[in-house]
């Protein structure tokens, strides 16, 4: 690597400066902040940087943290960490276990953060030697999990406040509680979906359960869309091409012995490319319409979210190298497509860019600890790993675009 910077060499730094990245990490996990509430964890952030001697900009994308490290002239590569938590109680029991009833960083957003500033220590050290063959771009980002009132998550608005202008590439990682530690994997082209959600109102007429005859009744109604959405997949979607519509919520009535006047349904869309995407949504909005011919009315809206999160195959292809290098090649795969959604996929379509999935489970565990649940947990020893393939896909980018 550029400057004798080898693999094995910023996993030993990384090592070095585990405890640092664990207490930074057990920290944030303490005082947890949701979507755009971030001061805390960005007060943190800043003043870490600072102390490193690194340049801040704050309130970028509300509660952001903006850090430049400036090396030899060369290329110029973002780094991503998202920052907020979520709302479940936490029931771990550890000694840094959420502080804050109801919030919990239940999806690794922590140890994202965690290992961001870690790799900001090694590659400021780099910096500072003279050995760092580029600029670097800390993207401390807030608000993955959820939009503002504006429709907006911390990654959107980053790319439209110019966070992001004039990276020649950017990448991120995201913890990954069904592979082992120090295990790796990530994938050129679409990885996860874009998710869009939905809300399905079916309308007819209430009136008294004992007759029903007098009605048209939504509840009923409601079996009829159920049934047509479900087969949406399975009979309108080309079967190689992945694609989900889910049904999530369903609400009507309010006694036993009253017919509504409607029934009001949510549920989300996932998919990979934008042919599916629009297939999807308007076949959607065909079988809400199956109430017609029975009487009733289907008001269907759609919420588009996030895009599909594309990695680039060039990034891909680099951090795969540097993954092999740093952890060794039976350690590295391909992933499967995830259906799961990501705001990352918004800094891919600004840059270059690929996201990794890192492996935090521990192989002495009897069972696994997924992320968006209660006892969610992470073996801690997967962080320096993060550390370094942070600096690594950043290293060797800089080195074969020099």
């Amino acid at each position: 690597m550029a400057n004798s910077v080898t693999a094995q060499e910023i996993m030993e730094r990384a090592k070095a400066i585990h405890e640092k990245i664990r207490g930074w990490r057990r920290e944030i996990h303490k005082y947890p902040e949701l979507t755009f509430t971030e001061q805390r964890t960005a007060g943190l952030v800043n003043s870490v940087l600072i102390d490193l001697g690194i340049k801040t900009e704050t309130e970028v994308a509300k509660t952001g943290v903006v850090g430049r490290i400036s090396g030899a002239s060369g290329p110029t590569v973002g780094l991503r960490a998202d920052m907020d938590a979520l709302p479940i109680n936490e029931v771990n029991g550890t000694g840094y276990d959420s502080t804050r009833p109801g919030i919990m960083h239940a999806c690794g957003h922590d140890a994202h953060t965690a290992m961001l500033l870690g790799a900001a220590t090694l590659l400021k050290g780099l910096a500072d030697e003279g050995r760092l063959p580029g600029t670097i771009r800390l993207l401390f980002q807030p608000s993955e999990e959820a939009q503002d009132e504006e429709g907006k998550s911390g990654g959107m608005r980053m790319v439209e406040e110019g966070a992001l202008k004039g990276l020649d590439a950017v990448f991120g990682i995201h913890v990954d509680a069904f592979n082992d530690v120090g295990f790796v994997s990530t994938r050129p082209g679409p990885m996860m979906a874009a998710a869009d959600k939905f809300e399905i109102v079916v309308r007819g007429s209430g009136g008294h359960a004992a007759r029903p005859q007098s009605t048209v009744d939504p509840i009923a109604l409601s079996a009829h869309v159920i049934n047509a959405v479900h087969q949406v997949v399975s009979r309108r979607l080309d079967p190689i091409q992945p694609g989900v519509i889910t049904i999530g919520t369903i609400h009507g009535g309010t006694v036993n012995n009253v017919i509504p006047d409607s029934v009001t349904m949510t549920g989300t869309i996932r998919s990979f490319t934008p042919e599916t995407r629009e297939l999807l949504r308007s076949e959607l909005k065909r079988a809400a319409a199956v109430v017609e011919p029975l009487g009733g009315k289907a008001d269907v809206t759609i919420f588009p979210g996030y895009p599909p999160t594309v990695n680039n195959p060039e990034a891909t292809a680099l951090m795969m190298a540097g993954m092999r290098d740093l952890l060794g090649e039976e350690k590295v795969s391909e992933c499967e497509l995830i259906m799961g959604a990501e705001d990352f996929s918004y800094m891919a379509q600004a840059a270059p860019g690929c996201f990794l999935r890192l492996g935090v489970h521990n192989p002495g565990w009897s069972e696994f600890y997924p992320v968006h649940r209660a006892d969610f947990r992470m073996d801690e020893d997967a962080l320096p790993i993060g550390t370094a393939a942070l600096v690594t896909a950043a290293l060797r980018w800089m080195t074969e675009k020099r």
